[in-house]
């Protein structure tokens, strides 16, 4: 019994490495292969495709795939207000007139513009994500860095920090965690904000290291957008802290992250276009789905993955391997997970939106560590994998803006990304633990 119980083991671990081996080298999309290794762990868990072998027992076709699919159905709604409300904010000019006014304030001295610039990043990237809004803001951002005499990885790399400090406090992603691996929403709303102060200190250090402090401009083909609209120009101070109104009715009136994003997304429009009340709330929910399609396919995945890894089969079975290494106390736990931080980069085993989704759960079905503990070591080591890492699509795109390989902006952040990971740990092993 015992061989056959290690034999499933071991087969389990294989297919671990195989569809972590085929995502990272692209021979296999994240997007079918979480499913894919959800149901075959479930498989050679020895959970029944149909019947269940007692009453009320779970099922490949029940708990796995129907019950996984809807999983994360709280997370995908936040996911689409929130796209909604991104699709406002860019429509109506708020985000280009942020970043405009940012530069306008930082004047010709390169460090003043690499920090108020990065600031309107975080500012922006609170509120929107997604390709097209990388694209957008890169356009303006970065060839105004390059300008200033900015090194290129360093403009790549302050726009990225500033990317993931905004995504710190982007509300649509909250439940995602409280979903996936049942993390209080009081705990991700407080430790939002330590990751938050902890990455700006690091993203203040990292731009004063690498920036320098004289003007060494030099000429930049900006491409032509529509950095000065009409609809820019007529943007008000009311419309400006239009990003800011979500993260105000979560953290201050306890709203869900849902009714935050909608109340938001009305306020957004009647501040700047209110005559075009149902046109740009129509059009903005339909292009903001259609945005965000790639990624409710992901989360469908993660559910899909996330009951396989949690049905009562495979906790058994996998329960003795993960008490044997997972940290039990305070300092092997800070020491163990910043090593390992870089396993987040290349949707790698610590990566919340690759495989790091069904570890946290096999880890917390081992019993060692709180939720809270498990939540915020991922979180942490996320820091580096929405930063650094080469296979985000951000990173490429930036990368390319600003004439750079991607892998010289990894090396270029990576040493301040693993930092906050660290500080972070430090703080959930003296505070959460």
């Amino acid at each position: 019994m015992n061989g056959a119980l290690n034999l499933q083991v071991v087969l389990i671990l294989m297919v671990f490495v195989l569809c972590t081996a085929l995502m990272i080298t692209k021979k296999l999309p994240t997007l079918l292969a979480l499913p894919l290794l959800g149901i075959a762990i479930a498989v050679i868990a020895g959970v029944p495709f149909m019947t269940p072998a007692e009453k009320g027992g779970q099922t490949i076709m029940a708990h796995v795939i129907s019950g996984g699919s809807i999983r994360l159905a709280s997370t995908i709604m936040a996911t689409i207000f929130g796209a909604m409300f991104a699709k406002v904010i860019q429509k109506q000019g708020i985000s280009n007139a942020i970043i405009r006014k940012a530069a306008e304030l930082a004047g010709d001295k390169p460090l003043a513009i690499a920090i108020v610039l990065t600031a309107a990043c975080a500012l922006v990237f609170s509120t929107i994500s997604g390709a097209g809004a990388v694209i957008m803001v890169a356009t303006i951002v970065i060839p105004l860095m390059l300008s200033a005499g900015i090194k290129a990885e360093v403009a790549a790399g302050s726009f990225l920090m500033g990317l993931g400090l905004g995504g710190l406090f982007n509300v649509a992603n909250y439940q995602f965690y409280v979903d996936a691996i049942k993390m209080d929403i009081e705990v991700v709303k407080s430790s939002s904000l330590v990751l938050a102060g902890i990455s700006i200190v690091v993203t203040l250090a990292y731009i004063i290291i690498n920036v320098k402090k004289t003007s060494t401009r030099s000429t930049w083909s900006m491409p032509n957008t529509n950095f000065q609209t009409k609809v820019e120009n007529d943007v008000n101070i009311l419309a400006l802290i239009a990003p800011i109104v979500p993260i105000l009715l979560v953290f201050f009136f306890k709203f869900t992250a849902e009714v935050s994003l909608i109340i938001a997304t009305l306020y957004a429009i009647i501040v700047t276009k209110p005559s075009h009340m149902i046109q740009v709330l129509t059009s903005s929910l339909i292009e903001g789905i259609q945005d965000v399609a790639g990624v409710i396919g992901l989360m469908i995945g993660i559910g899909i993955l996330l009951n396989g890894v949690s049905a009562t089969a495979t906790v058994a079975l996998m329960q003795p391997l993960i008490k044997s290494v997972l940290p039990t106390t305070p300092i092997p736990y800070i020491i163990v997970f910043t090593l390992a931080s870089p396993l987040a980069l290349y949707r790698g085993p610590l990566n919340m939106y690759g495989l790091g989704s069904g570890v946290g759960n096999v880890m917390i079905a081992a019993g060692t560590l709180s939720p809270a503990a498990i939540g915020m070591a991922l979180r942490s080591t996320g820091v580096v994998q929405g930063i650094s890492d080469p296979t985000n699509t951000h990173n490429v795109i930036v990368s390319d803006f600003a004439k750079v390989d991607v892998n010289t902006v990894l090396k270029s952040t990576l040493p301040y990304t693993v930092l906050i990971t660290f500080l972070s740990l430090v703080y959930t092993a003296v505070v959460l633990f």
